[in-house]
């Protein structure tokens, strides 16, 4: 544990924080809360320590460690609680029906353990921990029901998957959308926080605003460079998977982020084909740039 401000610690996560561990963000006022279970070991110091659990949204590696905490009330914005209360709800909002165990190996879990969340935090929300107070900002586009959490008293955003990586913005899910998440870092780039933690990377404290802006500006890199491979010939969405323009590199289990890579690659196809710089040829199934 990090105490980044009084009363506010994060909780580093295994192999810093990369997937399948997230960072925790732990706030002791009045009311003991953590922000998501992905950790890992370090959380076990906390438990039986924890009033209340808000989660950031239902993906596996912000919610690994939920059983930890079963004597504290869970939160999630109502969009996301499919995912986190059924594993039907998890593949209807992931599309991962058809990868089935591959999945699960990436996070080395079983599979799906279901967390009962009686509660439902949506924006604009004002958490009163006594003595420090959690708002709630809705920014999806890495899940539908994803959220940010700021520390009104410091100033201090929680921005969870909006992670400010080199990699950039994720929506690799089915109900993912890239353009809801460039919406939504251009909403917490307006907050002008003055420090922010994300579940992924170290805590930011210096051009802030400079790094979101180039986190978000990934995504017009990525629609460029789809664009210009199809320039070059009309392709199969499955060919334009096998390049890995997106990932680079496909790891082991290659099925899961192949789909990833799929996902995400058709997400930028149909943003360009209504832009009207792509077409789409049915019978033969390729792209084209226009």
């Amino acid at each position: 544990m990090e105490e980044i401000k009084p009363g506010v610690w994060i909780i580093h996560g295994e192999n810093r924080g990369r997937f399948p561990f997230a960072h925790s963000l732990y706030l002791k006022g009045e009311h003991r809360a953590l922000v998501d279970t992905g950790a890992g070991r370090g959380l076990l110091q906390l438990a039986g320590k924890v009033d209340r659990v808000y989660l950031s949204h239902y993906h596996r590696d912000h919610v690994a460690a939920n059983s930890l905490f079963a004597g504290a009330s869970f939160s999630i914005h109502p969009l996301d609680a499919p995912g986190l209360l059924s594993v039907e709800g998890f593949y209807r909002l992931t599309g991962l029906r058809g990868i089935g165990q591959p999945y699960w190996d990436t996070l080395n879990q079983k599979g799906f353990e279901a967390t009962f969340a009686a509660g439902r935090h949506r924006e604009g929300d004002r958490i009163d921990l006594g003595g420090l107070t959690l708002r709630v900002l809705h920014t999806p586009g890495h899940t539908p029901g994803h959220c940010a959490f700021l520390v009104e008293e410091y100033g201090l955003l929680f921005a969870a998957d909006i992670d400010l990586s080199t990699f950039g913005p994720w929506y690799g899910n089915v109900s993912s959308d890239p353009e809801q998440l460039e919406e939504s870092v251009q909403r917490l780039r307006m907050l002008k926080a003055r420090v922010v933690v994300t579940s992924h990377s170290k805590p930011v404290t210096a051009d802030i605003d400079r790094k979101m802006e180039r986190y978000a500006a990934v995504i017009e890199q990525r629609h460029e460079m789809i664009y210009e491979l199809l320039r070059r010939g009309a392709m199969t969405l499955e060919r334009l998977i096998d390049l890995k323009p997106i990932y680079r590199r496909h790891p082991e289990p290659v099925s899961v982020y192949r789909f990833f890579e799929g996902m995400m690659l058709k997400k930028h196809l149909t943003i360009l084909q209504n832009r009207g710089a792509v077409d789409y040829a049915g019978e033969e199934k390729l792209y084209h740039a226009r």
